[in-house]
């Protein structure tokens, strides 16, 4: 209806300079018509010239977005990427700022996601016979002194308790009255400190001395899904925040061979989620010596690449060696000798950081992006207005079946069923929320037995049938999640460069989307420290698919003589 009345706007608008150009013919064709029929018609061209300038100050006026529109407004990627990424989080409503510095509330749709992450994997730790248990927040500052390096890495980020009461006091005001407040009781100082849980490796360490003496107690195998606090300097929404959810598994084997084993598993099961499930871009290595967790002997690890080129670490999983079971004295009697032998160790752990990802992967101008196996809502269905009250309640009737249907298919569902808002607005809502999956309910649809469902990822509209809901739409959202899967291959392609020289290097640094540089690499830890300084890259892994090196392949980045693949890239 607007195009249609700006069109005839313009119409109007040529034939009245028209006649205005024409001038004295017109009028003088008019007059021969008689001096009534002349001011009729100029009478009437005044009045249509002061409607159509009410109708262009009307669209004018439409045109201009409301408060309303101006608070979702997402900035766009192009414009600017990481401002783009905290709008999309704030107009989905997943988290809001927390009264603690670096911290954030998950709201009821951030947290869904993290839960059904949970959901995911869970079963999985299982048959892997990991068993979830529960370990303090607060572990004492001489427990992390057992392990040197161990502390090292953590040394910095470290929340310390050092007291454990407070105590009343008044404070005298300016007009002199006094009011009541706390403070520190300077008596309660803890002769060990605590320090608030950053992980959990010499905590569970302590536990396992006591609780592994023989051969038949191995393997021990125990995860927790737990918040853990690291003091960032610089925090951003999810992927990094003072405090954060994530699970970490912790195990211990009587061979190395079985512990290595148990590390590579984890990381198959995260690969598994990440890839397959999240649709992530994805790089599963092995970390470099200078990158790898403290205290490990490898660290494994699944690297994700943002729409924008920068890399996110997305889950790691650790072989320890024996150097947890020897700081802590964790041995074992062996069934065939009868002697004691040091455990082999392994921890492994995903966190909230891997929603970061998922929005960074998927998401777009108009909001967020889920994939189905996350999103808190799966399907919504937009029960449609109706002006009469019996068609209406049909509707809402249906709406109500179809959701029971869906939903008995395992699948989370949604019936939107607001009366007095347009149905533009309410697509647009679910679209900003990231619901993979939209099905809209009216009259018509009723009369012919479907919805009309539109996938999140795009595309036309299409037809589901209510009596065949139940196959259709988990096949609808299977589709998007194959439609993720292969946006990010395609992106993962775009944005892996080869890097054959220096030059070819440094061109890659100046791009505007820089992504992963695959690098025959014969560098050092030193090496790699000096080209962080100065070009600001980091050596994200050694993937696992390591094509033959050529022969007498020098490094590019060092002139020493190469020795594997090395992806590098700006990370999170």
């Amino acid at each position: 209806g607007a195009m249609l009345a700006a069109a005839g706007l313009q119409l109007r608008h040529a034939l009245r300079a028209q006649w205005r150009a024409s001038g004295p013919a017109f009028v003088g064709a008019a007059e021969r018509s008689g001096p009534r029929a002349l001011r009729a018609r100029l009478a009437a061209t005044a009045t249509q010239e002061k409607n159509d300038q009410k109708q262009e100050q009307k669209q004018g006026k439409q045109a201009k977005p409301t408060v309303q529109e101006e608070a979702l407004k997402i900035t766009p990627r192009a414009e600017d990427y990481n401002q783009w990424y905290v709008d999309v989080i704030d107009r989905a409503d997943l988290v809001d700022d927390a009264p603690v510095r670096g911290c954030k509330i998950l709201r009821p749709a951030g947290f869904a996601i993290w839960e059904n992450i949970q959901r995911l994997l869970d079963p999985k730790f299982k048959r892997l016979s990991v068993e979830n248990a529960y370990f303090p927040l607060l572990i004492p500052v001489s427990f992390l002194a057992k392990e040197a390096a161990h502390v090292e890495g953590f040394a910095t980020e470290c929340a310390v308790v050092t007291h454990h009461r407070l105590r009343s006091v008044q404070v005298a005001g300016k007009n002199g009255e006094t009011t009541s407040s706390v403070e520190v009781d300077p008596d309660s100082e803890l002769a060990d400190p605590y320090v608030v849980r950053p992980t959990s490796e010499t905590v569970v360490w302590h536990m396992y001395g006591k609780w592994i003496k023989s051969y038949r107690d191995l393997p021990m195998r125990m995860n927790q899904w737990v918040n853990v606090m690291r003091w960032e300097r610089r925090t951003k929404p999810f992927l990094r925040s003072a405090e954060f959810l994530w699970q970490e598994g912790h195990t211990a084997h009587a061979t190395k061979e079985e512990a290595e084993a148990q590390a590579r598993e984890i990381l198959d099961v995260y690969v598994w989620l990440a890839q397959e499930q999240l649709g992530l871009p994805l790089f599963p290595g092995r970390k470099s010596d200078r990158e790898r967790f403290a205290g490990a002997d490898e660290t494994y690890t699944i690297e994700a690449l943002a729409q924008n080129g920068m890399a996110i670490q997305a889950g790691t999983s650790h072989f320890l060696g024996q150097n947890f079971a020897k700081a802590f004295d964790v041995q074992y009697q062996t069934e065939e000798t009868g002697d004691f032998k040091y455990v082999w160790a392994t921890s492994w752990g995903v966190s909230t950081r891997l929603i970061g990802a998922t929005i960074m992967a998927h998401s777009d101008d108009t909001g967020l992006v889920l994939p189905p196996a996350v999103a808190a809502i799966q399907v919504v269905i937009v029960a449609l207005f109706h002006k009469k009250a019996e068609t209406q309640n049909a509707i809402f009737e249906a709406a109500k079946a179809l959701r029971d249907t869906v939903e008995a298919q395992g699948i989370r569902v949604h019936v939107d069923d607001r009366v007095g808002l347009k149905p533009g607005l309410k697509y647009f809502e679910w679209e900003r929320k990231g619901v993979p999956l939209r099905i809209e309910l009216g009259a018509r649809d009723l009369e012919n037995g479907v919805g009309m469902a539109k996938r999140r990822t795009g595309g036309d509209k299409f037809q589901v049938s209510l009596s065949d809901a139940a196959t259709e739409v988990p096949q609808a959202l299977d589709s998007v999640r194959l439609a993720l899967r292969e946006r990010s291959e395609a992106l993962k392609e775009r944005l892996t460069t080869r890097i054959g020289s220096r030059a070819e290097f440094d061109a890659r640094l100046e791009a505007s989307e820089i992504g992963m540089m695959l690098v025959p690499w014969g560098g050092d830890s030193d090496d790699e420290e000096k080209l962080q300084e100065d070009t600001g890259v980091t050596l994200r892994c050694y993937p696992f698919e390591q094509d033959p090196l050529p022969e007498g392949q020098a490094c590019p980045l060092t002139g020493k003589p190469a020795r594997i693949w090395a992806l590098f890239a700006k990370s999170y």
